[in-house]
């Protein structure tokens, strides 16, 4: 009886919009995290060795997925595509970037100020990962015209396109989808698509160089507003969900636009980034580090549906 109210109470508690608030919450915070985990990685192993084990480290994620697309289990398959796809972006991306760009080329970064002696930020990783955007575009296009994607933006598209007669129905179910692989992908593309769309509205080539230019400020503003009006409509869609696997997927793309305002923030010096220099700021990012594990523990012990934990109800049964 006490465990029936116990479990009563908890799926009261896991309603809408607490599902919501608490995975965004959780994604934002994850996003400065990751920033902090690539940061100590490079200082702890220093650049060289950072450059060598990289790779490996990759591949590390890469395993994890594997574990993570062998389960049934959704809950579990959507917190290791996670994991693995922030670690596999990490390693194999914005590392690899970065000795290729430094070590390889010999890259230096874009200078800009008045002696022209200032670094902008655009490091030469990102120089790489600007140049990137073509390709990105490319494989949007081909999610775009993908009849079994059930991601809302490109659901979207087909139907304002007129694609879904052409595209035909489509061919999976629920069951039939690995979350795993779904949650990697996400990562990766949400990731590499807010990294973008920051490098160009930054990229002095195009908008002009910061303090000096009139396209540089009302191209900034501008993406401050399209950032917060799409992450607070998708906001307000996430908030309804209920099942927090489903809620935790939709909460990536929410929880990266957003940031998009925090990068503008922190290229205008209005906002410190504490999150690249955790040792100026161990109280705070010890808060930020703890609030994450409270509150990925909460939702790992949020109740689930008998889906979410791969109990598939046959029909007629």
């Amino acid at each position: 009886m006490r465990e029936a109210t116990a479990n009563l109470a908890k799926s009261r508690l896991w309603q809408p919009p607490i599902v919501g608030i608490v995975t965004f919450i959780l994604m934002f915070v994850a996003i400065g995290l990751a920033h902090t985990l690539m940061v100590m990685i490079e200082h702890n192993l220093g650049k060289q060795n950072t450059y060598l084990y990289s790779p490996l480290m990759g591949f590390a994620g890469i395993v994890m997925l594997w574990y993570g697309i062998k389960s049934k289990n959704e809950a579990f398959q959507t917190w290791i595509g996670f994991f693995a796809g922030v670690i596999v972006w990490m390693c194999w991306v914005e590392f690899f970037y970065m000795w290729y760009g430094r070590e390889n080329w010999g890259m230096l970064p874009r200078m800009d100020g008045a002696d022209g002696l200032s670094v902008s930020g655009t490091w030469p990783e990102y120089m790489i990962m600007g140049s990137t955007v073509g390709t990105l575009m490319m494989m949007l296009c081909y999610y775009t015209f993908d009849k079994d994607t059930r991601c809302n933006m490109f659901l979207w598209f087909q139907k304002r396109f007129g694609l879904k007669e052409g595209l035909g129905p489509s061919t999976k179910s629920a069951r039939d989808r690995n979350y795993a692989i779904i949650t990697f992908m996400e990562i990766f593309f949400v990731t590499w698509f807010c990294y973008a769309w920051n490098l160009l509205c930054f990229d002095p080539g195009l908008v002009g160089a910061q303090g000096e230019s009139n396209l540089f400020l009302a191209v900034n503003l501008g993406s401050v507003f399209v950032a917060t009006i799409w992450s607070g409509f998708c906001f307000t869609r996430l908030i309804k969900f209920k099942r927090t696997s489903t809620a935790l997927r939709y909460a990536i793309p929410v929880g990266n636009i957003f940031w998009i305002n925090v990068e503008v923030l922190g290229k205008f010096g209005l906002l410190t980034e504490i999150w690249v220099d955790p040792w100026s700021y161990t109280l705070e990012m010890s808060v930020i580090f703890a609030a994450f594990v409270v509150l990925g523990v909460l939702l790992v012990l949020a109740p689930k549906k008998e889906a979410e934990l791969g109990n598939w109800k046959r029909k007629g049964a």
